[in-house]
């Protein structure tokens, strides 16, 4: 059976206070950034939305997830990134009467920010996802290595 190398021959990448915190700020940045900026939406005529802005927010939740993860060497930071993202975009969207995330229902009025809306809060899902499991790559690799 193969034991573990005393410390002092492991490399680590740091704490799991260095992890929470690059998980938080991660949850944060996104959450805030990503809700600001999801609702930029260029229109193709008088009536179909291109939400661009979504793509530029998922792209900033699925670097700063690949961030926390593969800085920390903790996949745990990245998933924190995610939930955090997810918290602080719900609690935008429940706070008051907040003009950055609007419900469907609103669809018919404003299609293109109802749009951009529904598309950044339950579609967050995925950039976090595929950085994560790019993350994990990056991860196994360093620790194959060691």
């Amino acid at each position: 059976m193969h034991a573990l190398a005393p410390n002092s021959q492991r490399k680590s990448h740091g704490s799991n206070l260095s992890a929470l915190w690059r998980g938080v700020v991660a949850a944060v940045v996104a959450g805030l950034f990503g809700t600001g900026i999801h609702a930029s939406i260029t229109y193709v005529g008088n009536d179909i939305p291109l939400v661009w802005g979504v793509g530029v927010a998922w792209l900033l939740l699925g670097l700063l997830v690949y961030w926390a993860a593969v800085s920390s060497g903790k996949l745990w930071s990245g998933a924190l990134a995610l939930i955090g993202c997810y918290v602080c975009v719900g609690l935008i969207s429940y706070v008051g009467n907040d003009q950055l995330i609007l419900g469907m229902q609103y669809y018919q009025y404003l299609p293109g920010p109802a749009l951009a809306s529904a598309l950044w809060m339950y579609g967050m899902i995925v950039p976090a996802i595929i950085g994560l499991l790019l993350a994990l790559r990056v991860i196994r690799k360093q620790h194959r290595q060691n």
